[in-house]
């Protein structure tokens, strides 16, 4: 057990070299950084929100062109379900924005047509009189659905601004349709907002060819199946020949909807059918790469879930010499023909597009589309709630905590012993650091205090070696063989209340928010290097000095 390879040496200094070099950035001065390539300058600990302040924003989430579309669709769904049945219906339109109004061609299909809209959705609100039914949601349906797009935002937002789980920001909910995000150390907002902003909501529709071969740019009658969606050239064109409406669309609250900027506008568009082929709910994974067949492009590829697959494969089977549009939040950023069935689960999506778009757009799609437009009715940066008190409150606790562990560590087991679990643990929050460096996470005051609680648990599996050591002396054991057999004994031990720790870290991390995750990113890291430093640094260190000293008893 203390017989060491050279390899398994020379690897144990070499982690403990990296960790040094990896933590070093978090206590070099500004002056001596700005010297240093930038990738290792950013390797340091963030400093969380409550230490050092950050970004405030409030947002309101659009809800009523939430019921709109969902108004919308159910339009088209009572429509398509009426014909079904064979019920005759002189038109089916939206009113006041809360109700679909259905106006039947025989009253005496009434009876029928309810039960049709019945099979829709059975808690839809059936009203009217005579040949006109009024259909609207129940008061706990609307109250549900809110719920959900709130707390839907939320969760997209989470993993927009913090994709990786360690920035930690702050997001809840204020109100019915208000959400605070909070995010530590931001300083330059502009692509926080350009994330925040975009509902990066993909879909794909069927271009109506029958309108689109009239030649009109924008008809003054369309059927109520299609609607008009400005295309992306065209509104960059129009944002080089006309700023000024380019602002007012960008600007306008509530947000215009496509065909609205359409008709105001008049930017090139296109007309496509209001029924979606494949949604992004149907994406499993987007990510920024290059076309290896035209000079390198930036694109967009994507994967289907098995659902979107077949969907998309069974729409490009019955469609093809038909334009299908790709429209990405409200602009059709292209319209290829489909050529052919495209049935592998996957595609691309081209454009005008810098790395840095792709890139954005690929997390924001991977991420998910927000199911309402945010708009930011409030933004501020907050300073730090606890700050520099906090900072030396947390430094003098962590040292004294490490002061009295290494005294009484001493006092147990001998300046040996003792210094060598004292040195393991200094190696240990090395080793903390230099990952959560490696991270980017962020330091928040319940991280300090998983720092502290990791001094402590640092040398617990030291005491547990060195007491099993002891109990191999006293029954009778030679000096080496007490330490071997001692290691071997006390590692089961070891592992297991390590890992039930780990355990309970792994889940606050990933069921916690905020302060919570930041105490489980500190105490998890702990962990984990605690094995490193228990296990194998101190056994390292036992295992020169009996090859130096050649020892007939131990000191501990």
């Amino acid at each position: 057990m203390l017989n060491l390879p050279r390899w398994q040496v020379i690897g144990i200094i070499g982690v403990t070299a990296l960790a040094i070099l990896f933590a070093l950035p978090n206590v070099l001065p500004q002056s001596v950084l700005d010297k240093l390539p930038g990738w290792y300058q950013q390797s340091r600990v963030n400093l969380g929100l409550d230490l050092r302040g950050g970004a405030h924003f409030l947002l309101e989430a659009d809800l009523r062109s939430v019921l709109n579309e969902r108004l919308a669709n159910l339009s088209d769904s009572v429509r398509g379900e009426l014909r079904k049945q064979q019920v005759g219906i002189k038109d089916v339109t939206v009113q006041g924005g809360n109700a679909v109004i259905v106006v039947l061609r025989d009253e005496s299909q009434r009876q029928k047509a309810i039960e049709g809209i019945r099979n829709i959705d059975p808690s839809l609100q059936v009203g009217g009189q005579g040949d006109t039914l009024q259909l609207t949601f129940s008061n706990v349906d609307l109250v549900r659905k809110k719920k959900e797009v709130i707390d839907q935002s939320i969760e997209i937002l989470r993993r927009r601004v913090d994709e990786t789980g360690t920035i930690e920001p702050t997001i809840t909910r204020q109100g019915d349709d208000r959400i605070l995000l909070q995010v530590p150390g931001i300083k330059d907002t502009t692509d926080l907002k350009r994330k925040i902003n975009q509902t990066a909501k993909l879909t794909f529709h069927l271009v109506n060819e029958d309108v689109a071969q009239t030649g009109q740019n924008i008809p003054t009658n369309l059927p109520p199946t299609t609607m008009l969606v400005p295309t992306r050239e065209g509104m960059q064109a129009l944002r080089q020949a006309n700023p000024k409406a380019f602002d007012e669309i960008m600007g306008a609250n509530p947000r215009l909807t496509p065909e609205q900027v359409c008709r105001r506008y008049q930017p090139p568009c296109l007309p496509v059918f209001k029924r979606v082929i494949v949604g992004g709910e149907d994406l499993d994974d987007s990510k920024a790469t290059f076309d290896q067949q035209q000079s390198g492009r930036p694109i967009i590829s994507f994967t289907f879930n098995g659902a979107g697959g077949r969907a998309f494969c069974a729409a490009t089977r019955q469609n093809i010499g038909k334009r299908l549009a790709i429209q990405l939040d409200n602009e059709i950023i292209s319209a290829p023909v489909v050529q052919s069935a495209i049935c592998g689960g996957s595609g691309i999506i081209t454009g005008q597009f810098t790395t840095q778009q792709t890139q954005e757009q690929a997390l924001l799609l991977r991420s998910g589309a927000l199911p309402a437009t945010l708009t930011i009715i409030e933004e501020r940066t907050v300073g730090a709630d606890l700050g520099a008190d906090a900072i030396r409150a947390g430094t003098v606790a962590a040292l004294v905590g490490t002061g009295l562990v290494i005294l009484f560590m001493l006092f147990v087991y001998g300046p040996l012993f003792g210094g060598f679990a004292s040195l393991a643990m200094l190696v240990n929050m090395l080793l903390v650091f230099a990952g959560m460096s490696m991270l980017g996470a962020s330091l928040t005051l319940p991280g300090i205090a998983g720092l502290v609680l990791t001094v402590g648990m640092s040398v617990d599996s030291n005491v547990l070696i060195y007491e099993r050591v002891r109990e191999e002396r006293e029954g009778g054991r030679s000096a080496f063989s007490a330490l071997a057999t001692g290691y071997d004994r006390a590692l089961t031990a070891v592992i297991d209340s390590n890992l039930t720790a780990l355990i309970a870290g792994v889940l606050l991390f990933g069921m916690g928010s905020g302060p919570i995750k930041g105490f489980a990113t500190s105490l998890t890291l702990g962990l984990l290097t605690h094995l490193f430093t228990a296990t194998v640094f101190t056994r390292m260190l036992l295992a020169v000095w009996v090859r130096w000293r050649r020892p007939t008893e131990l000191p501990v």
